[in-house]
């Protein structure tokens, strides 16, 4: 299980705003990577949120046993991609498909490996530098929700439970592996971000993960998400997202500035 992130900073606000050209970039990159969608992209635009900051697109699609995630803030002018995926792909290819379609001043690139062999230390995550955080769980013998009723509502009220803000019901979906094997996943769109989580029922194992643009307490929330999705073991992965944001990130006087050059030139 290979899940590859993507930071951009420093992009074209009206790319970021363009509903049809996310879309697509969802349904390219897998095609271009050899990956199996098993859906087509679902498309939430959010320009009604309590933060500004936060307005942007949110898009996703669930491949076979993963997810392929686009966070545009238009705003803020930066973009986030996950590819989460069993079957192997090219890294840096598909960092590139998606930077052809969202180019960006600077990105961040990197890869975590989900498996039971994978080694790693958690990363700080530093609020007054960084965008946010982005918590993974890898969960053997998984028992909790596994059926899609079980699964929609267990994700339709963790968002409250972890003083987040849902902008969609909950979207989960059974697939099938080359082999046969049977998938699982869940999906809800926050406006801080994601949360999913994929279930396989051959082996037992589950993968969750939630990035978040708002800071939290890691421990109370990862006290919770135990409770939420319990197993056999648990082994979690904190990383940063957006790391350094504060150095690239689009300051309000700035844009403002922008939308009133016009006004010293007039006679």
């Amino acid at each position: 299980m290979l899940h590859l992130t993507l930071d951009g900073f420093g992009g074209h606000r009206s790319r970021y705003d363009d509903i049809r050209l996310v879309q697509e970039l969802l349904e390219e990159v897998p095609s271009r990577l050899g990956l199996q969608p098993v859906m087509p992209p679902m498309m939430l635009p959010y320009y009604n949120g309590v933060e500004p900051d936060d307005c942007g697109i949110s898009g996703f699609l669930f491949l076979a046993g993963g997810h392929f995630t686009i966070h545009t803030f238009s705003f803020r002018e930066v973009f986030f991609a996950d590819l989460v995926c069993r079957d192997a792909f090219e890294p840096e290819q598909a960092g590139l498909l998606i930077k052809r379609a969202l180019p960006v001043e600077t990105a961040h690139l990197a890869t975590v490996g989900r498996g039971r062999t994978a080694t790693h230390r958690d990363a700080a995550v530093h609020p007054a530098e960084d965008f946010g955080p982005h918590l993974m769980i890898n969960i053997d013998g998984y028992s909790g929700p596994k059926d899609m009723d079980g699964l929609f509502q267990l994700f339709d009220n963790l968002p409250e439970r972890i003083d987040m803000t849902p902008i969609m019901r909950p979207y989960v979906l059974p697939s099938r592996l080359a082999d046969g094997s049977r998938v699982v996943s869940a999906m809800t769109m926050i406006a801080e971000s994601h949360i999913a989580l994929h279930w396989f029922e051959a082996t037992g194992r589950a993968y969750f993960d939630i990035f978040s643009c708002k800071f939290f307490d890691i421990e109370p929330v990862l006290a919770e998400l135990l409770r939420a999705f319990p197993g056999e073991a648990h082994e979690t992965r904190l990383i940063a997202r957006g790391r350094g944001y504060t150095a690239y990130r689009t300051e309000r006087s700035a844009e403002y500035a922008r939308t009133k050059a016009w006004l010293p030139a007039r006679v």
